[in-house]
């Protein structure tokens, strides 16, 4: 649909529209009185929210991100499926799936009795994902956008037979120092140390908040529902509630890591933490014919 026929069916005055984004991506903005935020139909993307009051965007989003059909944009709340990270199956496809490169359709915007705004997206299987991925599914991404920011991924099995998957909201969350960040709610819980310096196969267990002096990139396991950033420069908490996920993922890739990827600046390491809300590791999701199974996560900004 072009942008006149989405504002047609989908518009709510003075509340939400469809306009150009950058590369000719379809972009959807909302401001509900709630909340200002940016949507795209690439990836079924949030690229920015902030609840009304708040100085700061709760998302990062890079100045050098692709906006591009066949790209990932770098920042915001991107969806990884079917698979997280490396396809296990065959590590040389794209990292993180195809779920974040496909043009979503838009299936229905409304107005919640509390103000807030919903969105929901869908996608479905075609020729293209399954010579990718040989399997029926339809997918189902709702946001909500009010006084706190909710995303969730709902996946359903079209098909005859079972299929297994990893998958994530890989949310990139603007900070001011990464110096003077901590996230709080990972203590005692073992992880998958995956940075480039890590020995294969390293773990650890986590003792007290985690910060930031060095490249992070680690996956917990068993981890609790509720986890923090508490950012000192911004002088605020994110709390992230998550559903339906047992493993998160804590990135941020130093100074090394910044300047070895095309789509970052090379302070961009300054800039942004990720705490994602996954299915990844030993996390694997098995899928019966018919079935529907969820992951989601709730944002919230609070003042320190």
């Amino acid at each position: 649909m072009d942008l006149d026929a989405l504002n047609a069916a989908f518009a709510l005055p003075d509340v939400l529209r469809f306009v150009e984004g950058r590369g000719g991506l379809t972009l959807i903005e909302i401001d509900n009185g709630l909340a200002r935020a940016s949507l795209t139909t690439h990836g079924a993307q949030v690229l920015s929210y902030r609840p009304a009051g708040a100085r700061d965007d709760l998302l990062f989003v890079s100045e050098r991100a692709y906006f591009a059909p066949d790209r990932e944009i770098k920042g915001g709340v991107p969806i990884c499926w079917p698979w997280f990270g490396r396809d296990p199956a065959e590590p040389e496809r794209i990292i993180h799936g195809f779920a974040r490169l496909r043009d979503w359709s838009v299936l229905a915007c409304e107005t919640r009795p509390d103000g807030a705004t919903w969105v929901r997206f869908g996608l479905a299987d075609e020729a293209e994902t399954h010579a990718l991925w040989p399997h029926y599914f339809n997918l189902w991404v709702e946001v909500t956008v009010g006084a706190t920011l909710s995303v969730s991924l709902t996946t359903r099995n079209a098909g005859d037979e079972p299929f297994a998957i990893t998958q994530g909201l890989h949310a990139y969350f603007n900070i001011g120092d990464p110096a003077r960040v901590r996230v709080l709610g990972l203590d005692g819980c073992r992880y998958l140390d995956k940075a480039a310096d890590a020995p294969p196969d390293a773990v650890g267990v986590q003792s007290g908040s985690l910060g930031f002096e060095a490249e992070v990139n680690r996956i917990y396991e068993s981890v609790p529902p509720s986890l923090m950033i508490e950012d000192e420069a911004l002088q605020r908490r994110i709390r992230i509630d998550s559903r339906h996920s047992r493993t998160a993922v804590v990135w941020n890739p130093w100074i090394a890591g910044s300047r070895s990827m095309p789509d970052l600046d090379d302070e961009d390491y300054r800039r942004f933490v990720c705490v994602e809300t996954v299915n990844a590791a030993s996390e694997v999701i098995r899928v019966a014919p018919q079935q529907e199974v969820r992951i989601g996560a709730e944002y919230r900004l609070e003042s320190l």
